[in-house]
């Protein structure tokens, strides 16, 4: 096993039947295997290696189709000394006129969301414990000391009970609403939501950048929702996952390959933002929603994305240093 270099590295959920149809028909010597929850392929040699790898790493951002790639090589009897060339390169590819949906119905544009090792999303996998924490600390009526006291008095803001708080020194009280939920479906839908969304930006903008949007999606969707309606008692974790939407969208629109987070799901959570809003989800179902906090945590992730971008942060959302982080 020693003599097999890796060629390429994909992820489990990585569908590679074109890669074994595009190796047996050209008869080359590779070979996929599973180690390490990730699936390699391997070859003897060297150079096919280094002529396969910037193929297969298109591929694997779905731009090519392997089933439509061609191979050129010499008659000779070591692989190593083949000339081997793909004609689907960079440069040709650039020509060539991409294939559409409707030239080919049975393909489609299939996004499958990513998986990433625990280790690398340790801050969304604690913002998920905290969302049923939460739930757990407010059903048995101990989160008075994470929750924003109501004001009944219309007093001016110096006054009121946020100002109250943060006199007795009670900042944290800035960001522990969003940890309080007042129902299990609340709280699965907003740890639902940091899985999708949160574990992908985690993984690929490092733990640090993450906490920082975090915090910052707490911080303006609880006051933005304080200053809007201060007599309502309010709690939970969706303004930071808004905070995370309004992240995503400007990152996409930055950097058009990164799809670990399918841009459906984004124009859904818009949608939602939009019915919520405008009072149609309370219309019919009757439960009150803290749109302030939705609209506070969204706009918060979209001003830090832009910052973020201004200095390149979205680079390492690139195809290619995502590529090369995997291999």
């Amino acid at each position: 096993m020693s003599q097999w270099l890796v060629v390429y590295s994909f992820p489990l959920s990585k569908n590679l039947s074109a890669l074994a149809r595009f190796i047996q028909r050209y008869q080359l010597p590779l070979r996929i295997t599973e180690e390490k929850n990730r699936q390699l392929l391997l070859t003897p040699d060297a150079n096919l290696a280094e002529v396969l790898k910037p193929l297969l790493q298109r591929w694997d951002l779905g731009e090519i189709d392997l089933d439509r790639v061609q191979l050129q090589r010499t008659q000779q009897p070591n692989i190593s000394e083949a000339n081997v060339k793909a004609i689907t390169n960079t440069a040709e590819l650039a020509r060539q006129p991409e294939k559409s949906p409707a030239d080919n119905p049975s393909r489609k544009q299939v996004f499958v969301l990513p998986s990433f090792p625990l280790d690398k999303t340790p801050i969304s996998l604690l913002l998920i414990a905290l969302c049923f924490l939460g739930w757990f600390l407010q059903i048995n009526n101990f989160s008075s000391a994470l929750l924003i006291y109501p004001d009944q008095t219309g007093s001016a803001l110096s006054q009121s009970s946020l100002a109250w708080h943060l006199q007795r020194g009670e900042w944290w009280r800035l960001l522990t609403p969003a940890m309080v939920h007042f129902s299990l479906s609340h709280a699965l839908f907003n740890a639902l939501g940091i899985w999708i969304l949160g574990r992908p930006l985690e993984a690929r903008g490092g733990s640090i950048i993450y906490i920082i949007l975090v915090m910052l999606g707490a911080l303006a969707s609880n006051v933005s929702q304080y200053l809007w309606e201060p007599g309502v008692l309010f709690g939970g974790m969706s303004g930071v996952v808004y905070a995370l939407v309004g992240f995503a969208l400007v990152l996409q629109r930055m950097e058009s390959t990164w799809r670990d987070i399918p841009p459906g799901i984004l124009t859904v959570a818009l949608v939602w933002l939009i019915l919520c809003a405008l009072g149609i989800v309370t219309f019919f179902t009757g439960i009150g929603v803290a749109n302030a906090a939705h609209i506070g945590g969204f706009f918060s992730g979209l001003l830090m994305a832009l910052v973020y971008c201004i200095f390149g942060g979205a680079r390492k959302f690139s195809a290619n240093s995502i590529a090369s982080r995997k291999m």
